[in-house]
């Protein structure tokens, strides 16, 4: 389910469409409902993720500015990437 998560963050990272909002709600949903699966494969990783990315997609907004998008996109990827560094 780790890869998974992952796997769907680049995606959305790589193909970002006009509106993110759905992603942003889906995403903070995924970290709540699968965070034990996603621990009992990457703890670290894990931990890592759901420590800041909660408060990123609290940001995602209907109808959000492409500029705002942008800044969506640099924080979660911050995110990831620190979250890809404690991979084991």
């Amino acid at each position: 389910m780790f890869n998974k998560i992952m796997n769907y963050i680049k995606e959305f990272l790589e193909n970002t469409p006009d509106d993110i909002y759905d992603f942003s709600c889906e995403l903070e949903g995924l970290l709540i409902v699968h965070y034990d699966e996603m621990h009992e494969e990457q703890p670290k990783a894990t931990e890592i993720l759901n420590d800041e990315t909660p408060d990123v997609c609290a940001l995602g907004e209907p109808g959000m500015k492409p500029e705002e998008i942008e800044d969506f996109k640099r924080k979660l990827k911050i995110e990831y990437d620190k979250a890809m560094k404690a991979v084991v």
